[in-house]
């Protein structure tokens, strides 16, 4: 073993158990071990070690051959799915050790459980059996499962806005809701769920998330976190004072649409006089905005019910604060290149079928960095605090 890997083992073990790391001195219960490998694939990974006390001293083990064995057995028979993980052999002090590295790229087939029938995620230094909600989060970091597409419970035919789905359908399909109906012979009904927009729970048609969100009467009614707060602020920071302030609600097309009116009435415009000219100077790419605007909305993770998305004005910045990590493959290094993963399948094609949104899923680099950096001459920044989003573009520089 190189001495930069044992020092790297040395430091995990002094800095003991965290939301990545877990100590094990041997192999004594399958099924509660299985529950740490589980842990680790549900959530962001880790690394369990065995041959190592809970205090992080040295144990060391009899037989690590025969260890090694269980736990390759272990993984591929406890774990359901299959845990794919990164088995390594060390030796320190004289005393065997074994190190299971649980890595999120090798282990996308999410929600896993043991053998028992228990779903754990790692909360802090400890697995923790997963609520249904986060169960349904997990599934849909996976690309398993799309929460839009899901039922509002409560919901039915009456909360639907037909004078905005009228105005959709002719969009999208040329001619009116009327002749649709009366030429093909459907219901309402019966199109609506041919359109994916609505279930039918104990025969009554239902509406989904995203039926709710486009074409609801009021969706905040049923999905309240689906409103925007924008504040404009006077200074660089949250502490200066307020110049404007508007919780947006409706439909999500009005949201973009009251969005841009607040961006457009707050983002000021400073001038260079030039005589009796005057030369108005843009300090923000509306293309570049109104994308990262647009993005938040549509990819926002819906099943977070306590958090709206947020953009905040400064004097200097524009930064939107979308609920929910990135999903399934993406990273900050990668949405930058235009990898990208639609949370949301049904909310993304109803925005692009009404032209908020491009099909081609190249907005990052082509519109929000490209023309950002070349209009301000500073790349955007993407930051992932907890289990939000930000994305903060920044103003052109300006006396």
């Amino acid at each position: 073993m190189s001495a930069t890997h044992e020092d790297a083992i040395r430091t995990a073990m002094a800095n003991g158990e965290n939301h990545t790391t877990e100590f094990k001195c041997q192999i004594d219960n399958p099924e509660s071990l299985a529950g740490e490998l589980v842990a680790f694939a549900n959530s962001d990974g880790g690394a369990l070690y065995i041959g190592v006390d809970d205090d992080g001293s040295l144990a060391g083990l009899d037989d690590a051959n025969a260890t090694f064995q269980t736990l390759t057995h272990l993984c591929r028979d406890r774990c359901i799915p299959p845990v794919s993980p990164v088995l390594e052999s060390y030796t320190i002090n004289g005393h065997d050790i074994l190190v299971v590295r649980v890595m999120p790229e090798l282990n996308r087939q999410k929600p896993y459980r043991t053998a028992g029938g228990r779903f754990y995620v790692r909360v802090g230094k400890d697995k923790k059996d997963a609520t249904g909600r986060e169960l349904i989060r997990i599934a849909q970091a996976a690309g398993e499962l799309h929460y839009d597409e899901g039922p509002v419970l409560g919901t039915g035919l009456e909360d639907l806005s037909i004078p905005a789905f009228e105005a959709y359908h002719e969009r999208q399909f040329g001619y009116s809701l009327a002749e649709q109906l009366d030429q093909s012979g459907m219901t309402l009904p019966t199109l609506l769920r041919n359109l994916r927009l609505i279930h039918d729970l104990d025969g009554q048609p239902t509406l989904s998330v995203a039926c709710v969100l486009i074409f609801g009467v009021y969706p905040q009614r049923f999905l309240p976190q689906s409103r925007l707060s924008a504040v404009a602020f006077a200074g660089q920071d949250e502490d200066s004072d307020i110049l404007d302030r508007r919780d947006i609600t409706g439909r999500l097309p009005t949201i973009i649409e009251d969005t841009q009116a607040f961006l457009e009435r707050n983002i000021r415009v400073p001038a260079r006089e030039h005589g009796f000219r005057r030369e108005d100077i843009i300090l923000y790419d509306r293309k570049a905005v109104g994308e990262a605007v647009v993005n938040a909305i549509a990819h926002r993770d819906y099943s977070l019910s306590g958090s709206q998305i947020r953009l905040f004005l400064f004097r200097d910045r524009i930064e939107v604060r979308s609920p929910g990590r990135l999903p399934n493959s993406v990273t900050l290094d990668n949405i930058k290149l235009g990898v990208h993963a639609e949370r949301n399948r049904a909310i993304a094609t109803v925005l692009t079928q009404l032209g908020y949104m491009s099909a081609i899923g190249t907005g990052v680099p082509r519109l929000i960095i490209r023309l950002s950096r070349e209009l301000a001459g500073r790349e955007p920044e993407f930051e992932v605090v907890g289990e939000e989003l930000r994305v903060r573009i920044w103003a052109r520089p300006f006396p």
